[in-house]
């Protein structure tokens, strides 16, 4: 378990920067459709959003196939290590299909939410394209996994850059109809997220085919052993992956739901709001690569692993991340304003109240951005151990119990200081910091090597 703070960040950072390049294709598909047509943006973020709802959900499946694999790697079990390969394949595949429908859905369930019915007729052909690339966009990932269990993470970024540039070119040309393209909009967008994941997934399972030991599928003879070859690890996968896509559900909608208690404040500061929230996002999704790392370090030593080892790297990792994160947010402290006129332009009579709720806003939370990094890498040293469902418990207990209502108490008592929701939404990140570390010292105290232990 013991390992040196290069190390830390050389597999950690790759992983950080492929989770932003996932992050940032539905933010670059949102920013160039609004330079075509507002409407087309207005119409695509309507869909993006049950895109999104499912696609965490495959995320959990992703997620949970993880320690698994980790733990049959240690143990040098490869025919393991194939089957629970070919079990979330299986799932995976499942997934996708049943997702793909309820996208087909997509208009019926905008309708009933009393949505505009000219905005989802212009989706119905882009959530079609969204469906498909459910598959390819979630095999991405889990690819990139693979690599960076066997220490492949140069590869990861390599790949996760071709899929963000494939994307980005096929949205100008198709867009805009640019090279003697048609001009498609919406439609073009979604052309080019399904490609681009196309290209994306397949360049991956090129590197881990190429570049990696990992043991090759029986398909046959598992597939005719389904029973008793598969459904272990599939069981296994869902057990582990319902909790990490439901905890990454969680964390969403409380984010969500600032945005619409900030929105009984005036348009300023819901600006102001949503703008900084997309700030921190694009910082939390490049920490998950941190959460990710020791998950996969700690569930590929699982077998040596002890409560005092546990303890050791939580806070190597820690200080090692901390001091990196720390570095980074004091640089886009510093450039702050230059980040603001990313959103708003130069400052001007309009704009400037804009600015002074976004400084507000940003210098609160981002000292919290380590109280978010600190819980992200306690629960991935836990996923790493395997345990899922308690974590997700002390999510929505920290989010919603006391983070949510704190938020509704103190917008009662502060009705014209937006702040408050913030103040509410770090409450809510900080219970569930508290609560999960408690919970981590009193398994971890019980570890012996074995899951059964805790």
């Amino acid at each position: 378990m013991d390992v040196k703070a290069h190390e830390i960040l050389r597999r950690a950072i790759p992983l950080g920067l492929a989770n932003m390049s996932v992050a940032l294709m539905p933010l670059i598909d949102s920013v160039m459709l609004g330079q075509h047509d507002v409407f087309s943006m207005a119409s695509g973020g309507l869909a993006m959003q049950i895109y999104l709802i499912l696609f965490m959900l495959g995320e959990g499946i992703v997620f949970g196939f993880g320690p698994i694999y980790g733990r049959y790697m240690d143990a040098d079990d490869r025919r393991k290590m194939a089957s629970s390969k070919l079990a979330v394949y299986f799932l995976l595949a499942a997934f996708a299909i049943i997702a793909f429908l309820i996208l087909l859905m997509g208009p019926d369930i905008l309708l009933s939410l009393q949505q505009s019915p000219r905005l989802i007729d212009e989706s119905r052909e882009y959530l079609v394209l969204l469906g498909l690339s459910i598959l390819p966009n979630l095999l991405f990932i889990h690819y990139w996994e693979m690599l960076a269990f066997h220490d492949k993470g140069k590869l990861v970024v390599i790949g996760a850059t071709i899929q963000l540039v494939t994307n980005i070119a096929l949205n100008y040309i198709l867009i805009y109809g640019k090279f003697g393209a048609p001009e498609l909009g919406l439609l073009g967008a979604g052309i080019g997220t399904f490609i681009g994941s196309l290209v994306g997934a397949g360049v991956l399972l090129l590197y881990v085919h190429m570049y990696t030991n990992s043991p090759k599928i029986h398909a046959l003879s598992d597939i005719l052993s389904f029973r008793t070859s598969l459904m272990p690890h599939i069981n296994e996968v869902l057990k582990l992956g319902l909790p990490i896509g439901l905890s990454i559900i969680s964390t969403v909608a409380f984010l969500s739901a600032s945005v619409f208690l900030m929105g009984w404040y005036s348009e300023e500061p819901l600006a102001a709001h949503i703008a900084v929230l997309q700030i921190n996002e694009v910082i939390v999704v490049f920490i998950l690569g941190f959460n990710e790392y020791c998950a996969i370090h700690v569930s590929s030593n699982i077998g040596t692993a002890t409560s005092r080892s546990l303890r050791a790297f939580l806070l190597k990792v820690t200080a090692t991340s901390f001091g990196f994160i720390t570095l980074m947010l004091v640089v886009m402290y510093a450039l702050r304003f230059q980040i603001y006129a990313l959103f708003l332009g130069p400052a001007t009579e309009i704009t400037q109240p804009i600015y002074g709720y976004m400084d507000d806003f940003l210098s609160f939370s981002f000292p919290f951005l380590l109280v978010d990094a600190f819980l992200l890498l306690i629960t991935g040293i836990l996923r790493g151990c395997e345990i899922t469902s308690w974590p997700l418990i002390l999510n929505l207990i920290g989010f919603w119990v006391f983070g949510f209502f704190s938020q509704m108490l103190l917008i009662s008592y502060y009705p014209t200081a937006p702040i408050v929701v913030w103040i509410g939404m770090q409450i809510g990140f900080l219970a569930t910091a508290i609560g999960v570390s408690a919970y981590f010292i009193k398994c971890s105290a019980s570890f012996s090597g074995s899951l059964r232990s805790i």
